[in-house]
């Protein structure tokens, strides 16, 4: 028995490997990324939660480096006018100000 467990680690640690190579980059707001700013750095976070759970609830996360500025806004309107996604206007103003802010941050 403990052979046939064997296998089971290397074949964990390649599919976690492979997911992460995958994975969005989708970076935590840092207080650098607000400038110091408190409240813009809570508006930041607040859009990386809606970004996280409105639209990676029904599809996949994009880098928030894959898009411009204006590109990042066109798309969140067109999730809103297909009715894609209910977002209030505060929500959509935050996820615009983390995706047009973040989407200039080096990766790591």
């Amino acid at each position: 028995m403990p052979l046939r467990r064997f296998w089971i680690w290397p074949l964990a640690a390649a599919l976690a490997a492979l997911l992460s190579a995958c994975a969005a980059f989708i970076p935590d707001p840092e207080p650098a990324d607000a400038g110091g700013d408190a409240s813009l750095l809570r508006d930041l976070r607040g859009g990386r939660s809606l970004y996280v759970d409105k639209c990676g609830g029904c599809h996949r996360l994009y880098d928030v480096d894959a898009y411009a500025d204006d590109a990042w806004r066109k798309h969140i309107q067109e999730m809103i006018d297909l009715g894609n996604v209910k977002l209030t206007p505060g929500e959509q103003a935050l996820l615009a100000r983390y995706l047009t802010t973040l989407n200039a941050k080096p990766r790591p």
